[in-house]
């Protein structure tokens, strides 16, 4: 669905195929969303069949190149979505949820182990996060998705601490 709008937003800035979409998706938000091209030529179809694009077909040398613009209704679709609400969070369907769940009959070292393994993870993809934030980028949205990601990953590993306390707690409490 947001690939959608994104979509959208980028053909605002005049016509372009799919490739060009995805790299310039890239520049423009950074590392955190993956989307492939496969994904973006999807709704690029969805978004001509619903007439919010248009496609021209150009061949250069031997290939044919898809183009697309943005329509009137495309744009109006745009401003339309731009005007709603926003949506709430995500639903929490995060995998270490899985994981302490599926570690929890193994007791609380285990779990303790899922959640030194996930600290990790995020500690590592901090990591990357602050490379990418030294890059030089005059793109607001990068530099705000960077803020994202590191505010959410900071929040994140706050909370994995957080678990720690609740077990180290909880072990306590039982052994009284």
């Amino acid at each position: 669905m947001h690939m959608r709008y994104a979509l959208l937003a980028l053909l605002a800035d005049g016509e372009a195929h799919g490739y060009r979409l995805l790299k310039e998706f890239h520049r423009r938000i950074g590392p955190f969303w993956h989307p492939n091209i496969g994904q973006v030529y999807q709704v690029l179809h969805d978004l001509e069949e619903r007439a919010l694009v248009a496609r021209r077909d150009v061949r250069s040398s031997t290939r044919l190149r898809r183009l697309f613009r943005l329509t009137p209704r495309g744009a109006r679709a745009l401003r339309v979505w731009l005007a709603r609400r926003p949506a709430w969070p995500p639903p929490l369907r995060d995998e270490l949820l899985i994981r302490l769940l599926a570690a929890e009959p193994a007791g609380r070292d285990a779990l303790l182990e899922q959640v030194g393994r996930q600290e990790a993870e995020y500690r590592r993809y901090l990591e990357l996060v602050r490379e990418d934030a030294a890059r030089p980028s005059d793109e607001v949205t990068r530099r705000l998705a960077q803020e994202a990601a590191t505010s959410l990953t900071e929040a994140y590993l706050q909370w994995l601490e957080r678990c720690r306390t609740l077990l180290a707690e909880r072990a306590v409490r039982r052994a009284s």
